[in-house]
């Protein structure tokens, strides 16, 4: 009987951790889309009042983002280690980071079409990268040995995307 639960424990633990390696697997996915919305939703800005509820539709994406990040941090901080997982979060983040990229560079592009609205895009650039930033750490922390020596060249990658829109509209690189 003892082994019994021996044995359920075991299979309940392992079952705990792939869980909360596959929450944050589900954060980046979910952020994956949430920046497909908001490239695809750029895109769609004019310039004038006739682009004003597409502008608002950037900043709600962004938004989302924020929100999304927030949640990813809390499970990355809560995950035990993830063991043989990491690989497979590790390849999550390394798929992400063009996405990012190309997402940054579109909203970058779009820098006349949201005219006066430029502020209010900065300050949710610096707020999305302090909080990448800060879901990138939590996750680093959980990675294994090999995978958390890659990590800092791909959270560096992102931080030159955010970097190099925040100075396109008019901000300083941190």
């Amino acid at each position: 009987m003892r082994f019994l639960y021996t044995l359920v424990t075991f299979v309940c633990a392992a079952a705990v951790n792939a869980a909360d390696s596959q929450t944050v697997r589900g954060d980046i996915a979910q952020l994956s889309t949430l920046l497909d919305s908001l490239a695809a939703d750029v895109k769609l800005v004019r310039p004038g009042s006739g682009g004003i509820a597409q502008a608002l539709q950037v900043e709600v994406d962004s938004v989302d983002i924020h929100k999304c990040l927030l949640k990813s941090y809390d499970d990355a901080k809560a995950s035990p280690a993830f063991g043989f997982s990491s690989l497979i979060v590790g390849l999550d983040f390394i798929q992400l980071q063009p996405k990012v990229k190309k997402t940054l560079e579109d909203v970058t592009a779009q820098k006349e079409s949201l005219g006066e609205l430029g502020l209010v895009v900065l300050s949710s650039l610096y707020q999305l990268k302090q909080d990448t930033d800060r879901f990138g750490e939590a996750a680093i922390e959980k990675l294994g040995t090999l995978e958390k020596a890659i990590a800092p060249a791909i959270i560096k990658k992102i931080d030159e995307s955010f970097n190099d829109a925040i100075v396109a509209y008019g901000g300083k690189a941190t």
